[in-house]
């Protein structure tokens, strides 16, 4: 009870510091983000009706508030241009694509054009809203916005595989992420790659890279438990368990309106068990 009223009085803190810079300039999408974030209460019966409740109020302002505090997404989508590069009429599957800024953020990196088809698959509606949005202001012919759960999605008919799967900041997020991941290997070509990034905490005991202190762990588990986002080990060691791993990178970043405060993140590449390593393998 002590460490959930600390949460809460931390929030409150951070809201507050919200309010004072929403004082100095626009701030009033910010604001919209911390007040769903900090104090609108999730509710729903099912998962696609709690995250409706959660993201709705905010979808409009979701991407200018996130991409200052998802430092992984870069990193991982850096990797995959390298995994991707000799590759041509690519199909790839974006689970938990939300607005599709992953999209928008690839085509830095390499040209859509490379990718026969691109889908962004998201069970929140209002996120799904914002993606069809963006895709017909970028012109996008081969992205497809698909409202569905990353559980059961499958590949529309005539489309054999996918090269490249990704769960950005969603595999967190998905109550049964066995059964996600699992459904993602059934449609994943045998020389496809799977791209995750996503906030973390370390196993008790772990790799060097990714070890941390007993506080470390139960401080950022806490506190992102609260909002219905499940940072427990389990999910990146099933990935290991039904991936190889070709590359992983960790680190930390800050989050708006949090002072000195880094959290952990992790951005990581595997391909099916049995498929020659790259020569790219990230630290054990």
């Amino acid at each position: 009870m002590q460490v959930s009223f600390k949460l809460k009085a931390l929030a409150f803190v951070c809201a507050l510091v919200a309010i004072g810079a929403s004082m100095v300039g626009d701030r009033a999408s910010d604001w919209t983000v911390l007040r769903s974030i900090w104090f609108r209460r999730v509710r729903g019966e099912t998962h696609s009706e709690r995250l409706e409740s959660f993201y709705a109020p905010q979808a409009a302002a979701y991407d200018k508030f996130r991409r200052r505090m998802l430092w992984a997404k870069e990193p991982l989508l850096r990797q995959l241009r390298t995994e991707l590069a000799d590759g041509d009429g690519l199909v790839w599957v974006d689970l938990g694509g939300g607005t599709g800024s992953n999209v928008e953020m690839m085509e830095t990196h390499m040209p859509l054009t490379k990718f026969k088809a691109i889908y962004i698959v998201d069970l929140c509606h209002s996120l799904c809203e914002q993606a069809k949005i963006r895709v017909k202001n970028k012109g996008w012919e081969n992205v497809h916005v698909v409202e569905a759960d990353a559980c059961s999605f499958t590949l529309p008919e005539g489309v054999p595989a996918a090269d490249v799967v990704t769960f950005s900041y969603a595999l967190s997020m998905i109550p049964n992420f066995i059964l996600a991941v699992d459904q993602a290997l059934t449609y994943l070509s045998e020389n496809g790659v799977v791209g995750v990034c996503d906030f973390y905490v370390s196993a008790k005991y772990d790799s060097p890279s990714r070890q941390m202190s007993w506080f470390r762990r139960f401080f950022w588990q806490m506190s992102f438990d609260l909002d219905g986002i499940f940072l427990g080990s389990e999910r990146r060691l099933y990935l290991e368990n039904r991936f190889q791993t070709m590359w992983e990178e960790n680190g930390s970043g800050s989050l708006p309106y949090v002072p000195f405060l880094r959290a952990p993140w992790y951005a990581w590449v595997g391909r099916k068990q049995n498929v020659a390593t790259s020569a790219n393998k990230g630290p054990s």
